[in-house]
């Protein structure tokens, strides 16, 4: 592991010096948690994050490096840090069509206690974008992941197709609806010898870990009693639309829903514990079944500022994970979790850079009496944005 992520980073920081780029980003952001772990023994913490990227163009084609951090001025030790780097290419299919590609590499770096989290990804991207006619465009995506990690517990290879349609009326009325379908594939997740530690908290917010477990004792990466050795595998297809309206030249409003069903396979963990894990491996589309939905308010004001408000409701249940009190005895329900989120983001444009700030209150109610909480969390920063030389 530690030679293949040494490699991937010697990748990324050789190509970046050879940029002479054509676009330059910097951001920096503070966040203030009320509860960082998100469960029921809220925890303070405030996040700086910094990051920096680079783009040159060439041609139909580009490349691209960046590197950014994470600091957690409470909880230093889910400190963490990363690069990435790629390259993609746009080919386009007469007047109407495009074809896209681009293949990325990354990794993350974090602190010793959670150095099973350090990891490699390497991604590859393709799409297709057509206008069918001049009010509707039909676009079709596929992606193809390879994540390796510190603990090879959670190394997967997964893959997600999409497809999607666009119409827009003559009334600034925008409907959009699409498929998608995806697999994930755990290579080894099942333990050979002795089980790691486990960590407690949940990461859905921000992706971090936390420390507060339950019952006495601690506990490891749990797997299926009597698995056989080798991978497992998860399949998924989701539903999605969007019905959007513009009222005037800068007002608008739009309502949103998504429904996911696990259509095959199960996570090979048993403990909610193993949801909320340091940057949260396993916390993603493939863990859940359920659905969301959401409204949205874009009002754009005078100074070139933006304020958006959303509000979303979402249930989620998790297959295969048993929801426990809190000394640790199984309940013998699945775990189910319903979360409403609402969220005011302000933004302020400038020549070359922007100031942003929101404040987002969460309520999230479980079955699982660990993960029932309550928290605001506020956010500001600001970006960078620089341009060189002609753009292509």
């Amino acid at each position: 592991m530690r030679r293949s992520t040494a490699l991937a980073a010697l990748l990324i920081m050789t190509s970046a010096p050879s940029l002479r780029a054509d676009t330059f980003a910097l951001s920096f952001a503070e966040h203030a948690a009320a509860n960082v772990f998100q469960t029921r023994y809220a925890e303070r913490d405030w996040v700086s994050a910094l990051d920096l990227s680079l783009a040159k163009d060439l041609s139909a084609a580009s490349i691209f490096a960046g590197a950014g951090a994470d600091l957690f001025a409470l909880n230093p030790g889910l400190s963490f840090a990363g690069l990435r780097g790629g390259l993609d290419y746009l080919h386009p299919l007469g007047t109407r069509s495009a074809l896209y590609f681009s293949v990325t590499a990354s990794s993350s770096f974090f602190r010793p206690d959670y150095r099973d989290f350090d990891h490699l990804s390497l991604e590859a991207h393709g799409s297709f974008k057509s206008y069918l006619a001049e009010s509707s465009i039909a676009r079709a995506g596929y992606t193809l992941e390879y994540r390796n990690y510190g603990n090879a517990l959670f190394d997967f290879i997964s893959q997600a197709f999409t497809v999607s349609m666009d119409k827009f009326f003559p009334t600034n009325t925008t409907l959009k609806a699409g498929l998608g379908w995806g697999y994930k594939y755990f290579l080894h997740p099942y333990p050979a010898l002795e089980l790691s530690p486990a960590v407690v908290g949940d990461g859905s917010q921000y992706g971090y870990g936390g420390q507060h477990g339950r019952g006495p004792g601690g506990s490891g990466y749990f797997h299926e009693p009597g698995a056989e050795r080798g991978g497992a595998g998860i399949q998924n297809v989701s539903v999605s639309s969007l019905l959007a309206q513009g009222l005037g030249s800068r007002l608008g409003l739009s309502l949103s829903g998504a429904r996911q069903w696990i259509v095959s396979g199960r996570t090979p963990f048993l403990s909610s514990e193993e949801f909320y894990l340091a940057e949260n491996p396993t916390f993603d589309a493939f863990s859940w079944e359920g659905g969301s939905l959401s409204g949205a308010l874009t009002a754009h004001g005078p100074w070139d500022t933006e304020l958006k408000m959303v509000y979303t409701v979402s249930e989620k249940m998790f297959p295969g994970i048993e929801s426990m009190s809190l000394d640790g005895v199984s309940l013998g329900i699945t775990r189910k979790d319903r979360r409403r989120q609402a969220e005011v983001r302000l933004e302020k444009l400038f020549t070359r850079f922007a100031l942003f700030l929101s404040y987002a209150a969460v309520d999230n109610r479980s079955n699982d009496p660990l993960y029932t909480w309550k928290g605001p969390f506020l956010s500001g920063g600001i970006r960078w944005d620089f341009s060189f030389g002609r753009k292509k």
